[in-house]
């Protein structure tokens, strides 16, 4: 986590490494019980509004990275709490976030906040960060020109642990379902190419289902291409193994999980989602076998 050094003037930071719990070393340490947790700042009405659009951003940014909503609701009341604040409304569906707070005077902070489409996706290292700041702040409740600094969603990221799952991932299951080793190789290079476009999207905030029929058709062109000039053997291994970068699989299970916690409008929001992208993908490679010969019209 970055932490601002006297409040972030001359763009001075720090860096610490949170293990989990929010603590940086947490081993051999304890949870600190109710009477012995930190004592929460005074602040202000300026401060009080930072904090609640602070505290507000962070639930935002969970959602883009593929929270649960109840998981979102909950870090950001405890955030609250922790500043002594009284939580009346924490509420997070897929496209909003909006809460509620009330002051040990009376005084009541409400906010919202629109959470993009487009900006939705599966982070689960970033989430991982967040959660640990949030447990941080729980923990110690630091002046607010000490908190955390939210790190925003970056448009692309070029991970090469990212890459490497996209190559192996294709070429695996190409093998895994009944491919040749060339079948393979060729599935893990469409993979790269589809990693590539991955971040095209990222770049410029493209609408998921229509990216992921744009794609499917592109990959399912390019898997024939490999297949026609001997760079692959078995044309359907090829398909498989990228279609299964497609899968909208945890999307789906989100969607379910969502329900037995009565998200009723999220899992739904979720679950059509996943019905979406499932026909996209069809929708994009059925295309592009028609377009080379493969099935026909």
């Amino acid at each position: 986590l970055q932490f601002p050094v006297n409040g972030g003037k001359m763009g001075k930071y720090k860096s610490i490494k949170v293990r989990p719990f929010g603590t940086k070393q947490t081993k051999g340490r304890k949870r600190m019980g109710p009477d012995q947790q930190p004592k929460p700042p005074a602040l202000t009405r300026a401060q009080l509004e930072d904090l609640v659009e602070y505290t507000l951003d962070v639930g935002r940014q969970m959602m883009e990275c593929g929270a649960e909503a109840w998981r979102t609701e909950n870090t950001m009341a405890r955030i609250f709490r922790a500043y002594g604040l009284e939580v009346l409304d924490a509420h997070v569906i897929a496209s909003q976030a909006a809460v509620t707070v009330k002051t040990p005077t009376g005084e009541h902070y409400t906010s919202t906040c629109m959470i993009l489409p487009d900006k939705i996706g599966t982070d689960l290292e970033r989430l991982e960060t967040l959660n640990a700041a949030a447990r941080y702040i729980c923990a110690f409740t630091p002046e607010l020109a000490d908190l955390p600094l939210s790190l925003r969603r970056p448009s692309t990221r070029w991970s090469w642990r990212e890459l490497l799952g996209y190559i192996l991932g294709a070429g695996a299951f190409a093998i895994f379902f009944g491919g040749v080793l060339l079948d393979g190789l060729s599935s893990g290079f469409i993979g790269f190419v589809i990693y590539l476009m991955s971040q095209v999207r990222r770049l410029h905030h493209q609408n998921r289902i229509i990216y992921t029929t744009v794609a499917c058709f592109l990959s399912g062109l390019l898997a024939q291409g490999c297949v026609a000039i001997g760079f692959g053997v078995n044309l359907d291994m090829v398909l498989i193994g990228d279609i299964m970068i497609f899968i909208p699989g945890l999307t789906m299970v989100k969607g379910v999980r969502e329900f037995f916690y009565s998200d009723i409008l999220t899992g739904i929001w979720r679950l059509v989602e996943a019905m979406l992208i499932a026909a996209a993908i069809a929708v994009g490679y059925v295309v592009s076998l028609m377009l080379g010969g493969q099935l026909a019209w």
